[in-house]
């Protein structure tokens, strides 16, 4: 049994809005993956860094501030 079969198995027990919300699920993801050339999510610290730097932001002044964090 594959995947579809399972997931077909798990919605067909869920009401019609939950299955809709699957499906919209499954749309998403599908467009996700065509829109990132199906590239896969970067895993050493080398894809992590790469990956950021694409987004060419200065953060050299940023400063983490834990309590600040834990108070949102």
């Amino acid at each position: 049994m594959g995947y579809s079969d399972i997931i077909a198995r798990e919605a067909d027990g869920l009401p019609p809005e939950k299955q809709a919300e699957v499906l919209d699920f499954i749309v998403f993801l599908k467009a996700r993956q065509a829109a990132s050339g199906g590239a896969s999510i970067p895993r050493t610290r080398e894809e992590i860094e790469a990956f950021f730097r694409s987004f060419s932001v200065d953060v050299s002044g940023y400063k983490f501030d834990r309590g600040d964090a834990n108070a949102r």
